[in-house]
């Protein structure tokens, strides 16, 4: 049986990022930084992703659960890089999307182990990560 301890440690390596722990929950601390533009402007906008397992199991798997924001254009590619991911999504998990004028929340929930979630998200995530050229652009 792997720890919890342990278990942290492996997801935050996957998302290049701290994990908390409080309580038993443990919470991914990792930002985006999101460009929104227009016809005559374009602004920076970092949130903070809502990333978490808990309820760890002796089999390794626990309960995940994730709310990520993501531009409009930036969806498909999202959610076609969460389904190639190696290892598909478990038999017992959620999806939703919420979507608002320049932002869309996708959700995701899933009782599988936490390196799972954290591996398909970190490849859905490096999917739809602004190019260089892109960041060049969009700041001059």
């Amino acid at each position: 049986m792997q720890t919890a301890e342990t278990t942290s440690e492996n997801v935050s390596i996957l998302l290049d990022a701290e994990v908390e722990t409080i309580a038993g929950k443990h919470t991914v601390k990792k930002n985006r930084t999101l460009f929104i533009c227009d016809d005559k402007l374009c602004f920076a906008c970092t949130l903070e992703l809502d990333i978490s397992f808990k309820q760890l199991q002796p089999d390794g798997k626990a309960f995940n659960c994730a709310e990520i924001l993501l531009l409009p254009e930036e969806v498909e590619p999202f959610n076609s890089a969460l389904l190639d991911y190696q290892i598909p999504f478990p038999n017992k998990f959620r999806q939703w999307t919420v979507e608002n004028p320049h932002i869309v929340s996708v959700n995701l929930e899933t009782l599988e182990p936490p390196e799972h979630f954290a591996g398909r998200l970190a490849a859905a995530l490096n999917s739809v990560e602004p190019r260089e050229e892109q960041l060049n652009f969009k700041t001059s």
